[in-house]
């Protein structure tokens, strides 16, 4: 990890460029902050972040609330290969490179007040970084340059994000760092095996093709006895390609991505994952995106991806029902 935390320092020529171009970019939303006034859609108080969250208004049916919730968590890329998800089991601690001391607090106080919110411990300040969120001015270099330094930092980056990571030209970027271990908090070997088909009937069948580890059966519950962990999580704002955009949106975007192991690609429609996709209209943390992180660290860790998927679109469906969002049956 401190292999890691030096790479993602720029030079300290390149770390002053940053700063000056984060101020230039940022001036608007943190010059509010600092007076203690809060800027449209930010809300910043003088002891930490009050993320606000965008409820979306239209009534479903219960079929369609079930369909949209399908699609978001299809479209985070939470669940891969029907592996369990990995989340944090040890409290987090980010770090943000890049910016003036004055925005690199907005970005981690509201990181800190997400995690608080949907329930991820964080370890107080000092202590040893396990987030990276840096802020610079190429983002492309900067991952290519990561990755040439230090390219075991990469393992867990899909072969198939692996192309875009490197040369896609996305505003923000990220990769993940897991661990493997018992339930029972126990590391598990690497090269330990175990490729167990899952019974036939209505349920998916396949083989657990990433996570090593076995499978068994409880109750009727289909209940790995390896859970996946998240290590630590690096994210990487292009300032330039994120130009014009509100500093507490930006910030929230990262935080969503810090917290959850999200896959990039098409964003669900009523999520701010869709903040820098074509026509996005979301600018802040939605009612979906509280839902599912929350969800998230609520779920059973030692559960088949499949079957996380449904916890999962379940507990999107309850929120929408208990905040009156699904249309009452006839």
């Amino acid at each position: 990890m401190r292999h890691q935390e030096a790479e993602m320092f720029p030079s300290p020529k390149l770390r002053h460029s940053v700063i000056l171009a984060c101020s230039a970019l940022l001036a608007f939303p943190a010059t509010g902050t600092a007076q203690g006034q809060n800027s449209p859609g930010l809300a910043i108080a003088s002891h930490g972040a009050d993320t606000q969250i965008e409820v979306l208004g239209e009534r479903l049916s219960e079929a369609e609330a079930r369909k949209d919730a399908h699609d978001y968590i299809r479209k985070t890329g939470i669940i891969r290969n029907d592996d369990p998800v990995a989340r944090w089991n040890v409290p987090i601690c980010p770090r943000v490179i890049g910016l003036h001391d004055v925005y690199g607090r907005i970005v981690e106080d509201r990181l800190r007040g997400l995690a608080k919110r949907v329930g991820v411990e964080a370890a107080d300040a000092p202590c040893r970084a396990n987030i990276f969120i840096s802020f610079v001015t190429d983002g492309k270099a900067t991952a290519r340059r990561v990755a040439s330094r230090n390219p075991t930092l990469l393992n867990d980056v899909p072969q198939h994000a692996r192309s875009e990571l490197m040369d896609g030209n996305a505003p923000v970027r990220w990769w993940y760092a897991t661990t493997l271990g018992t339930s029972d908090g126990v590391s598990v070997a690497p090269q330990i095996s175990a490729a167990e088909t899952l019974g036939s009937g209505s349920e998916p069948s396949g083989v657990l093709l990433s996570v090593p580890g076995i499978r068994t059966f409880r109750s009727g519950v289909v209940q790995t006895q390896v859970i996946r962990s998240l290590q630590s999580a690096t994210v990487i704002v292009d300032i330039n390609r994120a130009h014009g955009l509100p500093l507490d949106s930006v910030a929230d975007y990262a935080a969503m991505v810090a917290l959850a192991e999200l896959e990039p690609g098409t964003p669900p429609p009523n999520s701010l994952l869709g903040l820098f996709a074509s026509g996005g209209t979301q600018a802040r943390l939605t009612s979906f995106d509280i839902s599912f992180l929350q969800g998230l660290y609520d779920i059973p860790a030692a559960r088949a991806g499949w079957q996380q998927r449904r916890m999962l679109v379940a507990r999107l469906v309850q929120d929408a029902e208990q905040a009156g969002r699904i249309l009452e049956k006839p």
